[in-house]
């Protein structure tokens, strides 16, 4: 926005002073000559008049000395008769165009610029009659010079008034620059889930003030419904497991009666199915409550090795897929890959990426953890043989309570993941083909 007023300013300053200051130079410019030429003319005439004794005879001629007085410093003058002998003369030898000369027989007095002089002829009038012509040549070297000063001047005022727009685009693009980007700060701290952060009302042009204040007033009634809810959830899903863990309990120990006392029935098999829907439904509360946490999670990004965090999780992980028949591999680069990520959530994100992997696949399968490092982010991509995703799935895989698998599974572990990730600055997609396996990538920005 700065450059942008700035360009506006400047141009719209340079098409008034190309109207107004360049008119006003050539016009003065034209004026100064102007009155140079006139004041030359003048003093051929003078001269002119101060020689009509020349051509007196009763009279003493006009002398060089005292033509030169009169013409007066820097200036040449000379005296001609009306067959261009020379009877007087000042100064170097002038050099004019013969127009000039038949001008002034004419009784006219004219001027010319010659090189770097201005020269002027006068008529010499003696008892009404022409009897020759004065010729006066000064340099324009002082008018030229005042020309120039004039310029200068001209240009340093148009300097200072561009200079000045300058400041002022740049003073006003500022003004309301600096609030929008505190507002745009502020924004970014709400994205990451910092509703409690309260954008400055009291800089800026009024309206951005006012927008201000309206997102004060939205991000507290935000922050009210936010939390209320995610208060309402982890409160609830807590408050749900104790009950839950009692009456599987009770259901534990009923069964364990009945296989005591010898009475296997279709009863045993009920209290197996509830014992199942009771197992899914722990499972359940306990990824609301989950859920809930990463809701309330705090990003705080500092540079961490992801190598070794990959490393810990697979030594973690490992019993598990041992027990199930599982390859868990890692593929990482040697040396340390460093990005910017909140400690702790890099682990919570490959737990359930590799919680959903283990739980799709069967004995004999496979699951890879790569390592890539770009410029600007490093990838963690949990590769699996499984069976894999249609486009539907793949579509809402991210989505709340949407599995791929019946009857096992929450679907909340891939919005955990999608919430942890994001927090950071990353992103998360997923790549999926039926009977070939899916593959989940993690994106993170690298640590500066």
């Amino acid at each position: 926005m700065t450059r942008r007023l700035v360009i506006a300013l400047l141009g719209f300053t340079t098409v008034v002073l190309m109207l107004s200051v360049v008119p006003l130079g050539v016009a003065t410019s034209a004026r100064d000559r102007s009155d140079y030429a006139a004041s030359t003319r003048t003093l051929a005439g003078s001269l002119a008049t101060l020689a009509e004794d020349s051509f007196d005879d009763t009279r003493k001629p006009l002398e060089q000395q005292r033509l030169a007085s009169a013409a007066g410093p820097g200036a040449s003058a000379e005296v001609l008769d009306l067959s261009g002998r020379t009877r007087v003369r000042s100064g170097a030898p002038l050099v004019f165009p013969a127009s000039l000369v038949t001008a002034a027989k004419n009784g006219d007095s004219t001027s010319v610029n010659s090189n770097d002089d201005v020269v002027a002829a006068a008529p010499v009038v003696a008892d009404g009659v022409v009897r020759g012509v004065v010729i006066a040549s000064r340099p324009d070297e002082a008018v030229e010079s005042r020309i120039t000063r004039l310029w200068l001047a001209l240009g340093g005022v148009a300097a200072l008034t561009l200079l000045l727009s300058v400041a002022i685009a740049v003073g006003a693009a500022q003004w309301v620059a600096r609030p929008l980007r505190r507002l745009q700060t502020t924004a970014l701290q709400w994205s990451d889930g910092s509703l409690h952060e309260r954008a400055d009302p009291t800089g800026g042009p009024p309206e951005i003030r006012a927008t201000a204040s309206a997102l004060n007033v939205m991000a507290a009634r935000l922050d009210t419904l936010v939390h209320g809810s995610r208060a309402v959830v982890a409160d609830v899903s807590h408050q749900l497991r104790t009950p839950l863990a009692a009456m599987r309990l009770r259901l534990e120990l009923v069964r364990a009666d009945m296989t005591a006392d010898g009475r296997v029935s279709s009863s045993d098999d009920d209290l197996g199915v509830a014992l199942g829907e009771l197992d899914r439904l722990s499972r359940l509360v306990d990824g609301l409550l989950l859920v809930a946490r990463a809701e309330s999670a705090q990003s705080r990004p500092q540079p961490l090795d992801v190598s070794e965090i990959v490393h810990e999780r697979r030594h973690a992980w490992q019993p598990v897929a041992e027990e199930r028949g599982v390859d868990l591999a890692v593929v990482a680069p040697e040396d340390s890959v460093i990005a910017s990520i909140t400690p702790g959530q890099l682990e919570q994100v490959l737990d359930n990426l590799l919680d959903n992997s283990l739980e799709a696949m069967s004995a004999g399968g496979r699951i890879e953890v790569r390592i890539t490092r770009e410029r600007d982010t490093v990838s963690v991509s949990v590769c699996d043989d499984g069976p894999g995703m249609t486009e539907e799935q793949q579509q809402a895989a991210f989505h709340r309570f949407v599995t791929g698998r019946s009857g096992t599974g929450t679907g909340l572990g891939l919005a955990v993941v999608h919430r942890l990730v994001t927090a950071d600055g990353g992103t998360v997609h997923l790549e999926s083909t039926v009977g070939a396996g899916t593959t989940v990538v993690v994106h993170l920005p690298v640590a500066r």
